[in-house]
């Protein structure tokens, strides 16, 4: 079994509930012990610059990243000068730099290479060994609003404002810390160290009743797919292809369920492990299925050729609106 099918496996049994014996109990109380007293992560906060963490409950898949670009366009809408600082997982960076659009994957990491693809013209995305290098290179750059990925609290100095985004239809994951579950902290230390909640929720879906009452809705849908060559399809257009589905996301279930609302039900689904690189025999077998085109997310879509097989490899349109979430942050902010 390759690191990345372990990794999927692990990933797996803790979004749908892990073991649950005595050991595995004691062993999430210590997580959980150790995790609430270090959800706000050690950081300098350069003077007169606006930091706002966008941090997730859960260890993948509650949409944090969608969230954090989003929040970076929206800002750069307002005629500020933001940047986001990406957190480069499983990249080798080097040095702090801006990401850019041609880069390699392996350097900058998938989340922040589809992050500078989606916000190409409208804002900075600058990654690093360390999150205090890249905020520090992203400062020196001149920018003063700084939107921080994958953080959701700072220390000693609190950030301007901390949003912890949650999956509004399953907030708190499968309920425990690892290895029972796949929450990252107890669910009272990351609402005490967050600012504000944002309950992201699909298109045609309830909000959960556990969501705290003081949350604030962003509306989510998926609305359509692009090739990398930047043809557009609508849903209509998808939904007279037959599709093929591969990921390498967390939570996969959530963007075929998201798909089957939409009514697109593509056949086969391939489903790789957070973050995961597809193998060439993977992309082989891939080839061979009976499909006019392949969807994906915008992060997978780093890390897969234009085409599998001679048929388009289309990055699913996920829009987040956080008109209301912004309007919260800009107060806070001090815009």
């Amino acid at each position: 079994m390759t690191a990345d099918a372990l990794r999927a496996l692990l990933g797996r049994r803790l979004e749908h509930g892990g073991a649950r014996g005595p050991v595995s109990r004691l062993l999430a109380s210590a997580w959980a012990e150790v995790s609430a007293r270090a959800v706000a992560r050690p950081l300098s906060l350069p003077p007169g610059v606006r930091l706002i963490g966008v941090g997730g409950a859960v260890l993948g898949g509650a949409g944090k990243t969608p969230v954090a670009i989003a929040l970076a366009r929206a800002f750069a809408e307002r005629g500020a000068l933001p940047a986001l600082i990406g957190h480069g997982y499983r990249a080798r960076p080097g040095a702090a730099r801006v990401v850019r659009t041609g880069d390699a994957v392996a350097r900058v990491g998938d989340d922040a290479l589809a992050a500078a693809r989606l916000l190409a013209g409208v804002a900075a995305v600058v990654v690093a060994p360390g999150r205090q290098a890249a905020i520090d290179h992203a400062v020196a750059l001149g920018h003063r609003l700084l939107i921080v990925d994958g953080l959701l609290q700072a220390a000693p100095e609190r950030l301007a404002a901390a949003v912890l985004v949650l999956d509004g239809s399953a907030p708190w994951g499968s309920g425990a810390c690892p290895p029972v579950g796949d929450l990252r902290a107890p669910r009272a230390a990351l609402v005490a160290a967050a600012d504000l909640v944002a309950a992201l929720q699909p298109e045609g879906t309830a909000p959960d009743p556990t969501l705290p009452a003081f949350a604030i809705a962003v509306p989510a849908r998926l609305a359509g797919a692009v090739s990398a060559a930047g043809e557009v399809f609508d849903l209509r257009a998808l939904a007279a292809l037959r599709l093929g589905l591969l990921l390498a996301v967390a939570r996969p279930e959530r963007i075929v369920s998201a798909l089957a609302r939409v009514g697109l039900r593509p056949d086969p689904t391939l489903c790789l492990g957070d973050h995961a690189v597809p193998t060439a025999a993977l992309l082989a077998e891939a080839a061979r299925a009976p499909v006019e085109a392949w969807l994906t997310t915008a992060r997978c879509a780093t890390k897969l050729p234009e085409a599998i097989g001679g048929r388009p490899v289309l990055a699913l349109d996920h829009r987040v609106d956080v008109t209301e979430l912004v309007r919260h942050l800009a107060t806070r902010a001090g815009e």
